[in-house]
């Protein structure tokens, strides 16, 4: 039997280690009117990932990258209302960094190059396509993905899994979301 979690508690741990940043990749596709959320919400940082003008179609569905604050407003509404609301939106990324290393970084595993020698996107922050492609990669694929040091959560309404390297293997840790008092 496992140990469930409270809502508070696992937000909590996702800044337990001193200087800890939190930096969330949300989907666009999944989130309607994220940019907009965005440019209100008083938050450290935000940026999106796709390089380059876009339209305001394409801006739409793109990833945004913005870091979290602690006791913020938004991040109240990303982790409590939007979680459960918007499945899948993306995840959170725990590390040392600032937004401008990490917005790189996730911008250099957001291509792949296909056998052909073409260069493709991918949506690598989609949950459920970082859950079944991570178990595959090879060991230097990995340390790519996970070239911040970076522990990566994915928050869903009923369980939070936390993705890490240790010792130079995949690290798979399922939280489960305590039951809302009746």
């Amino acid at each position: 039997m496992s140990t469930a979690f409270s809502p508070a508690q696992l937000r909590a741990s996702l800044w337990a280690r001193q200087g800890s940043r939190v930096h969330a990749v949300i989907d666009g596709l999944v989130i309607p009117g994220i940019e907009e959320k965005l440019k209100g919400a008083q938050l450290a940082g935000w940026d999106c990932l796709q390089r380059g003008a876009m339209s305001a179609e394409a801006a739409a569905r793109a990833p945004y990258l913005a870091e979290l604050g602690e006791s913020s407003p938004f991040t109240d509404w990303l982790l409590g209302e939007a979680t459960p609301t918007y499945p899948g939106w993306g995840l959170l990324s725990i590390s040392m960094k600032p937004l401008l290393p990490v917005r790189e970084h996730c911008r250099t595993i957001g291509e792949v190059i296909l056998p052909d020698g073409d260069r493709r996107a991918w949506r690598w922050y989609d949950p459920e396509v970082l859950q079944a492609i991570l178990p595959t990669l090879l060991a230097g694929q990995l340390d790519e993905v996970f070239g911040l040091g970076q522990t990566i959560v994915l928050p869903a309404a009923d369980a939070w899994t936390w993705l890490s390297m240790e010792q130079g293997v995949l690290a798979t840790d399922v939280r489960p979301l305590m039951a809302p008092a009746r």
